[in-house]
């Protein structure tokens, strides 16, 4: 019976794939419960901590920091096993995780209460600028990581029916975590779940040994000559001189812009219907955590029933056009919704809809198609610029977002107005490079080359 509803589901899957990506799915599930455990908070926290209203110079400065990061991640990267980088980063960041737990339970402590000497021109608490930008690197280094390990070991015909499964249960995972930060958040407090996401995050690497025992790399069988050592930049490298590669980078970053635009709207709605003041962000912590709930179950319900059949159905190229199409159609309602004299509380609940299909289909619909196209790639590009795509990328263009946000100063009125016009240029776009990147990963498959 459950290898029916498995090809059902999923495709005709052999006894040796079932294996790997059921163990793949676990650790997925536990990564992404993991992080969205944590990432429905970062907002309330923040906003606790500082103000929300200053959340988008918060993601500026969180770029800076993932800069920072990524250049170390890609040193480390000429150092280490790609098995005991996984075990170093997911080791320190449950520490660190666990030790913020502690810091935001015992906000009595007064080099953390208020912001020392030499910083006091920071808004608000330094512990709060702290958490947010930790928050933002664990997102783009450890799942970046971890996918990038599943598709050196990966083809492509397998990817397409494993990734389903994969992320049907990483959507699991973020179900779990949202819905047990919203049932539990006022009882526990954001010190304690803090806590408990880092002690899952110890758990990762213990998976990873499992799977490592099992899995055959590609590129170690390529019978291509591999480098030993590149330089920190040599991801960025790869992204310019590479038309393709250069394109991965657009179908995986665009989305940021408009994602970060239209959930700021949301939450400077929701900041007004739920005062932090009233209840120290727990309504607010709630309200997000809901949306994070409702993510989850949309994109499990997608994983379940399109991501696999779509891709196998229609291929890659339909499913990296999509996207972008269902976004421009969602923000054309949006605008109409604004012009036609919605009140707040309407306007509120249409960007949290909104959030939840653009988060959800990313999620289930455009990260499997974007992981597949990394397939005919070399290692480097796999590791390298697939580090600096997800962390420098991601975050620079959530930067652009944030921008935009921020020089409107908060004005919900020409947030939408001028973000509106703004986000469909970004569609137009992204729709034309799709295009291009589809043609192109059907001519490697086709050709049976990779980009190196």
């Amino acid at each position: 019976m459950l290898t029916k509803v498995v090809r059902f589901l999923w495709g005709d899957f052999t006894e040796q794939e079932f294996k790997k990506f059921g163990l793949l799915s676990t650790i997925f599930f536990l990564l992404i419960g993991s992080y969205w455990l944590l990432r429905v908070m970062k907002d309330s926290v923040f906003s606790v901590l500082v103000d929300y209203r200053y959340q988008p110079f918060a993601k500026m400065v969180s770029l800076v920091v993932v800069i920072g990061v990524v250049l170390f991640y890609n040193k480390l990267l000429n150092l280490l096993k790609r098995n005991i980088l996984f075990y170093v980063i997911s080791g320190f960041f449950s520490f660190g995780f666990i030790l913020l737990g502690y810091f935001i339970s015992h906000p009595e402590l007064v080099s953390l209460s208020s912001s020392p000497d030499f910083l006091s021109f920071v808004p608000g608490k330094v512990l709060g600028w702290f958490t947010y930008c930790f928050i933002e690197s664990f997102g783009s280094l450890v799942p970046a990581l971890f996918l990038a390990i599943v598709a050196s070991s990966t083809t492509t015909e397998s990817a397409k029916k494993g990734y389903g499964m994969m992320f049907c249960f990483a959507q699991l995972g973020a179900l779990v975590g949202t819905s047990f930060v919203a049932r539990y958040v006022r009882h526990l407090g954001f010190g304690v779940i803090f806590a408990i996401g880092g002690i899952l995050i110890g758990l990762l690497p213990f998976f990873i040994k499992k799977y490592m025992k099992t899995a055959v790399f590609l590129d170690d069988k390529s019978g291509r000559a591999q480098k030993s050592k590149t330089g920190i930049f040599e991801g960025l490298k790869l992204i310019f001189t590479h038309p393709y590669i250069t394109g991965i980078l657009f179908v995986t970053v665009l989305y940021e812009v408009i994602g970060t635009i239209v959930e700021f709207q949301m939450g400077l709605c929701a900041t007004q219907i739920y005062p932090v003041a009233l209840d120290s962000g727990a309504g607010f912590a709630w309200f997000k955590a809901l949306n994070g709930m409702s993510v989850g179950a949309m994109s499990l319900a997608f994983a379940l029933l399109g991501t696999s059949f779509f891709m196998r159905k229609f291929g890659l190229k339909f499913c990296l056009i999509m996207f972008p199409t269902i976004i421009g159609v969602i923000i054309s309602v949006l605008f109409g919704l604004y012009s036609f004299g919605a009140s707040l509380n309407v306007l509120m609940w249409a960007f949290f809809v909104a959030v939840v299909l653009f988060k959800g289909l990313s999620y289930t619909l455009n990260n499997p198609s974007k992981e597949v196209i990394y397939i005919p790639t070399s290692k480097d590009v796999k590791f390298k610029a697939k580090s600096w795509i997800d962390g420098f990328g991601g975050r620079t263009f959530k930067g652009l977002g944030a921008t935009v946000t921020g020089s409107l100063g908060g004005n919900l009125s020409n947030l939408i107005f001028f973000g509106s016009f703004i986000s469909l240029g970004i569609v137009g776009f992204w729709l034309v490079v799709a295009v291009f990147v589809g043609n192109k990963f059907n001519m490697l498959q086709k050709e049976n080359k990779i980009i190196e």
